[in-house]
């Protein structure tokens, strides 16, 4: 039994660990098992010969850490590409990730572009207007493989956020944009303890957070329990208010669809009903005092000490911070919920294109197929389900060097879009027969540490339960996707004005916000939608529609 408890112990770390380690852009291990490129026969594109150079700009944090002489510029990567593809990639610089933004811009100002590199949505859209960018339609259609463009056709949006005037000009860095869906986090311990029900409605919610503060929960004794969970990070992805405000129908920073036209979601009134009720609940003690001037760090402590029982997040909130609760309080459990409705219309859960960044090559470079064969190489090794043992673990690390995330020694791979649902799918079905089989490895593991949860009582494994177990985070996405969701319908890149003046119209937004939910009168926010106009709204409202009207489906 001690082996067994271990095993799955592992297992939950190594799920735990690895998906913390994909947030935080860092591994903090040496690499133990690093793995020459040539002890696997990877699928890719035919190798060149002669090898063909390619240039490239990298973010490293300062945390990550190599096995003996390999560094970012030799590693199983740069092995693999130059033995299996022919492609001698090298860095013209390597800096820390809070750096690489100003770098790059310096760099771009020179003149001297890498030959393929990494960039947001601003830069791809000035590189675009100055012409230092390749057009890659072509590259793309002779050169990606059917699964590499079964990944990055998925999600609808995907290729249109690097499509400008009709030519794909940049390659998405996928990633599931459901993923983004704000839920309803609660202590299910906290509402079993007052005998309450699940909240059908927003007014529940509000209800529920009055009594987490009167009714002690934690039943210390103390005078020490917040209802809802908030800190100056306000469209955090925990503690952040997307959620709530979808709750009364109203979407910050997220443009929709009304009267066959886009609206900007932050000067509707629903938003200002949303505020409204913050500021009562502010006002009746619900909401901690000091939330403007508190960060994400201490939120996570506030949670780990039990003095917050309801929270705004996403579906991956228990791997962090709420796995803090239960670390402390072993019988603490969060359990997800919908967004529900302040009235009889169902509330939609915000989010927005999952492309947050995208791979340009510059004007001239005489191999931009290049970068096409590293990300099928990518695709065609790690996206598929009868992927070697071996192969994945040299790559993504193993039990024994959980935190060893190889994948953030390269820039040029891509997450499948579908996947979550999909293996959540299969997952639902296997844990209802209680048979495995037909299950990938990741796949595999989370059905361990559930069953454990559920056979074997093991209180850690929790996490996985309240993420993909039967009424887990994953099957609220799943409704959400069905018709539960409110896609921000803008996914071009930054217009004009927007490049311009929306940080500051932003920095203004927060601003307000917390104003009113202390106190000040909700004449701020009817202020705050004349000066958004007048500052830039107008213009950049005009041009998104501009934009919409070329672009919708």
């Amino acid at each position: 039994m001690r082996k067994t408890k271990r095993a799955i112990l592992i297992s939950l770390f190594l799920v735990i660990a690895m998906f913390i380690a994909a947030c935080s852009g860092s591994s903090t291990e040496p690499d133990q098992n690093d793995t020459a490129a040539e002890d696997f026969d990877l699928k890719a594109d035919e190798k060149y010969s002669p090898p063909v150079e390619m240039m490239s700009v990298k973010s490293v944090d300062a945390t990550v850490k190599f096995l003996g002489d390999n560094d970012i510029h030799n590693n199983i990567w740069t092995r693999t590409y130059a033995d299996k593809l022919g492609i001698n990639l090298k860095y013209l610089w390597v800096v820390d990730a809070s750096q690489y933004s100003q770098k790059l811009s310096a760099t771009v100002m020179s003149g001297e572009l890498p030959d393929v590199f990494v960039v947001n949505s601003l830069l791809f859209k000035l590189l675009y207007d100055s012409e230092m960018i390749e057009d890659l339609t072509d590259v793309y259609e002779a050169y990606a493989s059917e699964k590499t463009k079964d990944v990055m056709e998925q999600d609808a949006t995907a290729l249109p956020v690097v499509t400008l005037e009709g030519r794909m000009m940049g390659l998405p860095l996928t990633d599931a944009s459901i993923a983004g869906a704000p839920l309803l986090w609660i202590r299910q311990d906290w509402m079993n303890k007052l005998g309450m029900a699940p909240p059908q409605s927003m007014q529940d919610v509000m209800e529920m957070a009055a009594r987490f503060v009167k009714e002690d929960p934690d039943g210390n004794g103390l005078d020490d329990t917040f209802g809802l969970a908030m800190s100056k990070d306000l469209w955090s992805a925990y503690g952040g208010l997307q959620g709530f405000f979808n709750g009364f129908h109203a979407y910050p920073r997220i443009w929709i669809e009304r009267d066959g036209s886009l609206v900007y979601g932050s000067v509707q009134p629903e938003y200002r009903e949303a505020l409204a009720a913050l500021q009562e609940m502010y006002k009746r003690g619900e909401i901690d005092p000091e939330f403007g001037v508190k960060d994400a760090v201490k939120l996570s402590e506030d949670i780990a000490n039990s003095r917050v029982g309801i929270e705004f997040g996403v579906w991956w909130n228990p791997y962090h911070p709420l796995n803090l609760s239960q670390a402390n309080y072993p019988d603490a459990y969060w359990q997800a919920f919908p967004i529900p409705s302040i009235d009889d219309k169902t509330a939609k859960s915000q989010y927005s294109a999952a492309v947050y960044s995208m791979i340009v090559v510059r004007k001239g470079y005489p191999h931009p197929e290049a970068v096409m064969k590293m990300i099928n190489l990518w695709t065609e090794n790690f996206l598929q389900d009868d992927t070697d043992q071996k192969l994945r673990d040299a790559y993504l690390g193993d039990l024994d060097n959980p935190d060893v995330i190889k994948y953030k020694y390269t820039d040029f791979h891509l997450w499948e879009p579908n996947n979550m649902l999909t293996a959540h799918e299969k997952l639902s079905r296997a844990l209802a027969r209680r048979d495995p089989s037909g299950l990938n490895i990741d796949e595999s593991q989370r059905y361990q540490i559930i069953a454990a949860y559920f056979d074997q009582g093991i209180k850690e494994a929790w996490v996985e339960v309240a993420t993909n177990g039967e009424n887990g985070a994953v099957s609220i996405l799943n409704e959400i996707a069905r018709d539960r969701g409110m896609l921000n319908r803008f996914y071009g890149a930054p217009t004009q004005t927007m490049s311009e003046k929306m940080a500051a119209l932003h920095t203004m937004e927060e601003e307000m916000v917390i104003k009113v939910i202390m106190g000040e009168p909700l004449s701020e926010f009817d202020a705050f939608v004349n000066e958004w106009y007048s500052l830039g709204g107008e213009d950049i409202t005009r041009e998104v529609n501009d934009w919409w009207k070329e672009n919708r489906n």
